[in-house]
């Protein structure tokens, strides 16, 4: 494998890497690529702390890949159409034209560009462009940058042979083109999502190498995606020094998290209070990316919700907004109201709510419904 670094590749150079995480990074390079310098801060438009229950059953804030690649294709102009499910030794049998781009994702420890490289597994994207003449070297463009415990990942390009693309024991491999048009510019958007369950997860996890392990992981995207925002929300002017603080307030608690798996690692007592310091950044994040004055719901989404929430319900709709009341302190609250809510939101509202979001916390209010509503829409 041959590096290619010192020949640039004009969407790589000036592509906010580091405040992107292993799946945007790449996506990134693409919306640049494809419609101009800083289309990729796009990636941004929407912070969440949303939490999903992962495959080894400690909840994670680390989205499906499926939700950052619809998000990539509404916010930021793509179309990413999937190629195939293959390996590296397929590759060179697929239909592919010379010197084709493709999106693809893999493992990063069957990556030799990458310091995970024989260390860690994890679904890593990257970008590849097909040989330009029979039996050619392959190029890989990565633009992930991270500093890891086994040495930097920097933002770069590869020459590589098919015999290395062969040791790829996966691939899911994307055509990837341009959407017709650049999509309007999405306006800064905030989902505040309760986490008491995430935290009560990860307090109680008995395996604390392993809940502290994902901890590390989930306070460094959390930490990158508050950057990211923040850049995408000021749009190329100063961040105020209030925000400025409060991010480097997240950063200081990722090397805490980090700091904190390493010593349990090793043997030793977990020092107290990471958990708490994630719950009070979080709560701070309700009042440093609250959503700006005067334009709170700019397409009456809540009234909306509320008028059917308010039938369903047998109360006026006024009532229940602001929309952070609990739904199920009303006595004609049940879970059969509720599902007739939903059933009532997807047939009045034209949307197919995601079975995903049918939580609690989602549920219990109706800020929360607006939410989950506006994730079917794909509105920003």
């Amino acid at each position: 494998m041959d590096s290619t670094t010192e020949r640039p590749i004009p969407a790589l150079t000036g592509v906010r890497a580091e405040v992107l995480d292993c799946v945007q990074s790449n996506l990134a390079v693409l919306a640049d690529h494809f419609h101009g310098p800083g289309t990729h801060l796009r990636l941004g438009a929407t912070l969440s702390s949303r939490w999903w229950l992962g495959a080894d059953d400690l909840p994670t804030v680390d989205p499906p890949v499926a939700r950052t690649l619809a998000a990539a294709e509404r916010a930021a102009g793509l179309t990413l159409g999937a190629r195939a499910t293959t390996n590296g030794a397929e590759l060179d049998r697929l239909a592919t034209a010379p010197g084709q781009l493709h999106y693809a994702l893999a493992d990063s420890y069957e990556m030799p560009w990458l310091p995970y490289f024989g260390q860690q597994h994890m679904e890593h994207s990257f970008l590849l462009l097909a040989p330009g003449t029979p039996d050619g070297p392959w190029t890989v463009v990565d633009a992930y940058d991270n500093d890891t415990q086994w040495g930097a990942a920097k933002p770069g390009s590869w020459t590589v042979t098919a015999a290395e693309l062969a040791a790829l024991s996966w691939i899911d491999l994307y055509d990837v083109t341009a959407a017709p048009a650049l999509p309007p510019r999405p306006e800064p958007r905030a989902d505040h999502v309760p986490m008491d369950g995430y935290f009560a997860a990860l307090d109680r996890g008995t395996d604390r190498e392993r809940a502290l392990h994902r901890l590390t992981g989930d306070t460094w995207l959390l930490a990158r995606s508050r950057r990211l925002h923040a850049l995408f929300a000021a749009d190329g002017a100063p961040l105020d020094e209030a925000l400025a603080q409060h991010l480097a307030d997240w950063d200081k608690l990722a090397t805490q998290a980090y700091v904190t798996y390493r010593r349990v690692a090793r043997g030793r007592p977990e020092p107290a209070g990471t958990v708490a310091r994630l719950a009070q950044l979080l709560e701070r994040d309700r009042k440093v990316f609250a959503a700006p004055a005067g334009v709170p719901d700019p397409d009456h989404l809540s009234d909306r919700v509320a008028r059917v929430v308010g039938a369903a319900l047998g109360v006026d709709p006024a009532t229940l907004l602001p929309g952070d009341g609990d739904l199920s302190a009303l006595p004609a609250f049940t879970s059969f109201r509720m599902v007739d809510i939903i059933d009532q939101l997807e047939s009045q509202l034209d949307v197919e709510l995601d079975s995903d979001d049918l939580v609690p916390e989602n549920l219990r209010s109706l800020d929360g419904l607006c939410r989950i509503v506006r994730s079917a829409t794909g509105a920003r």
